[in-house]
């Protein structure tokens, strides 16, 4: 039996380096597991059955409480310090439009997908839900930190945080095989499109961007440092302006993390930007898993197929996404390598959309990671308004 915040924390750490040694074992069987349920379903729900079994005894503890409010913060500060302000605009006009309206597409899809499902299957859904729900409009939008953000700004259950979490994995992996099917047919699409691009916007070099810094000692403790820092500032002032303001959907929380994102981008235009390339990024994503891990912990896989119709819901979403984003890139004529690249920042992360950006041309990859990284930067602040309106649905309908 496991039992104690430390001793929990610990087998976690246990847990997810086996996870990550066997996915990358080229066993033919573990290879087909792998691609079936990806890694991040297993740091999701490995812990829920090691709790369901009595391996691990929560007891009074909240590891999830401790992790979220120490290291989330530092995520999203470094995640928004990686964010090249200063290259934004030499992306060009089209990605970051069609970025924008992927993104707009997602804020307002949430709610309209959940009218139509209130509407035909009232009795399915209830005044809470949409607090689930919000969670995957920040991952859509942004991407896993940003959908932990929502998580601890809206606080849904248990159960209904793991029908999105499934609904979040199964159609950001499939919309991820849908965009990479289309690219053989990329030259039949551009041509119904009329589509035309400055291929000197295609060709731009950011070797800073893609180099790869030496992971020292000294980085390291810089990197821990400033980052804690940060944390423990935005908390603080978090919730010291919460208490100033006194509304209470712009809690403690919406205001640490915003913080935090402003921090990262005010940053991110100094010196300290090379710390986010020099391991600010892999211990943010490290961290990140820790509390995904941490929230397995309160997940019940008993329910959790329990409204299947949350996937019809999601399918409407991402269709409202998909469709935003195709009818606007054929107003401006843009290139389909644009509109995908543009669509999986949203619905992906940096490695999904550098996968993307990379299966068109390595050239490519930097602009899948800064409209990844601008996706980080605005992902929960969109998906708190998505949740907002869904609020309202829930309420009114």
């Amino acid at each position: 039996m496991i039992q104690g915040e430390l001793s929990i924390f610990i087998s976690l750490v246990i847990m997810l380096a086996g996870i990550f040694y066997l996915s990358k074992i080229q066993h033919q069987f573990v290879k087909l597991v792998f691609n079936v349920i990806p890694p991040l379903l297993f740091c999701y729900f490995l812990p829920s059955l090691l709790v369901e079994n009595g391996l691990i005894i929560i007891g009074d503890t909240d590891l999830n409480a401790t992790l979220s409010k120490t290291l989330l913060p530092f995520c999203i500060f470094y995640f928004t310090l990686g964010l090249p302000i200063s290259k934004l605009k030499a992306i060009g006009r089209k990605p970051i439009i069609l970025f924008s309206v992927g993104a707009l597409g997602i804020v307002l899809g949430g709610p309209i997908s959940l009218i139509i499902s209130h509407y035909l299957f009232p009795e399915a859904f209830n005044a809470e839900s949409y607090k689930g729900m919000a969670t995957i409009a920040g991952s859509w939008i942004g991407g896993t930190a940003n959908q932990m953000a929502l998580n601890a700004i809206f606080l849904p259950n248990t159960d209904e945080l793991a029908k999105a979490v499934t609904v979040d994995v199964f159609f950001g992996e499939t919309w991820l095989a849908i965009l990479l099917f289309l690219i053989p047919f990329q030259q039949k699409i551009n041509q119904f499109l009329r589509a035309s691009y400055d291929q000197h916007a295609v060709s731009m070099h950011w070797e800073d961007d893609l180099s790869v810094k030496k992971f020292t000692f000294n980085h390291l403790i810089y990197i821990l440092g400033l980052g804690f820092i940060i944390t423990a500032i935005c908390l603080n002032l978090g919730n010291r302006i919460a208490e100033l303001i006194g509304i209470s959907f712009l809690n403690p929380s919406f205001w640490t993390f915003l913080l935090c994102t402003l921090f990262g981008i005010g940053l991110g235009i100094s010196s300290l930007r090379k710390l986010y390339a020099e391991g600010g990024d892999v211990i943010a994503t490290l961290f990140l898993y820790f509390i995904i891990a941490s929230i397995g912990l309160k997940i019940s896989l008993s329910h959790l197929f329990s409204t299947p119709l949350l996937l019809f819901t999601g399918f409407i979403w991402i269709s409202i996404h998909g469709l935003t984003i195709f009818v606007v890139g054929k107003w401006i004529k843009a290139p389909y390598h644009y509109m995908a690249i543009a669509s999986q920042a949203n619905v992906g992360g940096i490695a999904s959309t550098s996968v993307i950006a990379t299966a068109f041309s390595p050239i490519l990859a930097p602009l899948g990671v800064i409209l990844a990284l601008l996706g980080y930067a605005i992902g929960t602040y969109g998906g708190y308004l998505s949740a907002i309106l869904m609020q309202w649905v829930s309420q009114t309908y």
